[in-house]
């Protein structure tokens, strides 16, 4: 059975009962839950599912936002998997970078409930809220202009200021991953402050869920040859994992 043929399959059952489970369609079309995943993933990419740990569920117009705001309620298990991860990475008293995004606002939310002494240098105001509710931890805000879609800094004065920290480890929300192209992104104000905060930090991850994978956004912010080690949730096939180590990316 052809790929199209499984989608359209896939998206009867979802009209019929609104959530579908891995297991179930792999055993219906006769595939493996990896193909099951990716056929998934291609269909949430195309905007006619939404995918979640374990399945799909129907798409529900409200859900389907471009800015902070809604994306922050999209794919936030998965997320918050993901953030629980990097957080683990941190040692006490490190100075660590996060821009802006859904999924560092998420893993300042993590770092808010461990006992953990750090600096935080960050541009995005959520992140800096939520990581506030750790007395030890010392929060270091970017100026700039503001976005207020992004609930961030960003231009000139962000980048300078992002130049002169040297951050012991870096976390970035990047919006795609692909196995050829990189890193990718669509918010081109970003982007440069992404690549600031890389180029001198120690360590730089990025963070992301796994419905991210074999996706391209509108602009490269890291190639295959620079992509930085990539921590993701545990919803990704050994097959997956397989390809991108292969092609020069670690995922973790």
């Amino acid at each position: 059975m052809i790929q199209e043929e499984r989608k359209h399959i896939i998206l009867q059952e979802l009209s019929r009962t609104s959530v579908v489970k891995l297991e179930d369609l792999s055993q219906q079309l006769n595939v493996s839950i990896d193909t099951v995943r990716r056929d998934l993933k291609a269909l949430d990419r195309a905007g006619l599912v939404q995918y979640i740990r374990g399945g799909a569920k129907a798409v529900h117009e409200s859900h389907q936002f471009a800015h902070f705001n809604g994306r922050k309620v999209i794919h936030n298990e998965l997320k918050r998997e993901a953030a629980r991860k990097a957080v683990q990475l941190i040692q006490p008293n490190d100075l660590v970078m996060l821009n802006s995004g859904t999924t560092t606002t998420i893993l300042a939310e993590e770092i808010a409930q461990v006992d953990l002494t750090c600096s935080i240098v960050t541009n995005n105001i959520a992140a800096a809220e939520a990581a506030a509710a750790n007395p030890k931890c010392r929060i270091h805000l970017l100026g700039g202009d503001w976005d207020g879609a992004e609930q961030s800094t960003w231009g000139s004065r962000c980048l300078r200021e992002a130049e002169t920290y040297f951050p012991d480890i870096c976390f970035l929300a990047v919006n795609s991953l692909d196995v050829q192209a990189g890193l990718t992104d669509f918010r081109f104000r970003e982007i440069p402050i992404m690549q600031a905060m890389a180029r001198n930090a120690w360590k730089t991850y990025a963070v992301m869920d796994s419905t991210k994978l074999d996706r391209l956004a509108k602009k490269q912010v890291f190639p295959l040859s620079q992509t930085p080690v990539v921590i993701m949730d545990s919803d990704i096939g050994t097959d997956d994992l397989q390809r991108y180590k292969d092609g020069g990316i670690e995922i973790q």
